[in-house]
């Protein structure tokens, strides 16, 4: 049976591969993702970013102002980010990595510690969504894999010919953040850290690195407050301000200060976000991550070869997607949005 997952996971992604590669050598890119003929893929893409009425994102902030001490109050001056018009954008795309426990290739040697640090394995998950809410699900085994079969998506069912920008949402990973600059740098994207990760990473930093629960609650509550109006600059002063009786690590604190700073311009204003109705989390990742990789392989005792955790989460992307039928009877990947096929659960 892993014989056969492998094997069957392996084919699949060599057919995904392959054709990405055909498809981006016919629009002017290289097997790479990388632009070929500028002229020929200019010609054939909408550069146009589509955003909200000024009035209406200003008539938000006034509503979001009221009653608020001057100091929370949002300026519209001071915003760095523009805000998307939801019904007239290419797609939002969720990219996250998920891991589960890597097999050992021989058993424990004898004498070894049992708190070893366990290697793992790793998939990047991928999930795709259009303006009318049409879904598609990726998984690769590494990010560079999954920028060049993302792009070739993209381009296959016609979304970079639409107005408006690419919205991806990640987790800060500063290697996925380089994958995407890189990649689309040819056209208007916009990346905003996932809210929900953005909250886990300053509630495990500063658990690691200030002294009492209370006295670190009431600053994650503190800095939360000031990141979820987007201001990063007041958050890190918060950090700043944190007196030496109070921290236990001081290493972790700088780590949390310096993500924050290099995070900074994908920081946006969620409460403004929110209030407009556009998306501030990576939520669709985070369940295709379960539904993909960890419903069935991080289990207790559960450990897994590469190839075996990466065949076995592409078959169930293959199923998500609809299109287990069409590749068992034709050994062909549609590579396509089916809205007949969407599961009401996507």
């Amino acid at each position: 049976m892993a014989n056969l997952v492998e094997r069957e996971g392996e084919q699949i992604q060599a057919s995904l591969e392959k054709k990405a590669e055909c498809i981006l050598e016919n629009h002017g890119f290289n097997t790479d993702g990388l632009l070929t003929d500028q002229e020929k893929v200019f010609k054939s893409i909408d550069r146009s970013e589509v955003t909200l009425d000024h009035k209406v994102v200003c008539h938000m902030i006034e509503e979001l102002n009221k009653g608020k001490e001057k100091e929370k109050h949002i300026d519209m001056s001071e915003l760095h980010e523009t805000f998307e018009d939801s019904s007239a954008i290419k797609a939002n795309i969720s990219i996250d990595d998920v891991c589960c426990k890597k097999q050992k290739a021989e058993g424990r040697k004898k004498g070894s510690s049992p708190k070893e640090k366990r290697e793992m394995v790793n998939n990047t998950v991928a999930h795709i969504q259009n303006k009318e809410a049409k879904t598609y699900t990726f998984n690769t085994s590494t990010v560079s894999q999954m920028m060049t079969i993302v792009l070739a998506f993209l381009v296959s069912n016609g979304l970079l010919s639409l107005p408006g920008s690419l919205v991806f949402f990640t987790d800060g990973a500063r290697d996925l953040r380089g994958a995407i600059q890189d990649i689309f740098c040819f056209i208007p994207f916009k990346i905003i850290l996932d809210w929900f990760h953005l909250k886990k990473k300053c509630k495990d930093l500063l658990s690691m690195a200030i002294s009492g629960k209370q006295v670190k609650n009431q600053i994650l509550t503190d800095l939360l407050s000031w990141l979820w109006l987007g201001k990063v600059h007041r958050a890190i002063k918060v950090l700043q301000d944190v007196s030496q009786d109070q921290i236990k690590n001081t290493k972790e604190l700088h780590n949390l200060i310096n993500y924050l700073d290099r995070n900074s311009s994908c920081i946006p204003c969620y409460a403004l976000r929110k209030k407009l109705g556009l998306r501030i989390s990576s939520n669709p990742v985070e369940k295709a991550n379960d539904l993909v990789v960890s419903s069935r392989q991080k289990h207790n005792g559960m450990s897994w070869s590469a190839d075996g955790s990466t065949s076995l989460a592409t078959l169930t992307t293959v199923r998500r997607n609809s299109e287990d039928q069409n590749w068992l009877l034709n050994h062909n990947i549609r590579f396509q949005f089916d809205a007949a096929a969407q599961k009401s659960a996507a």
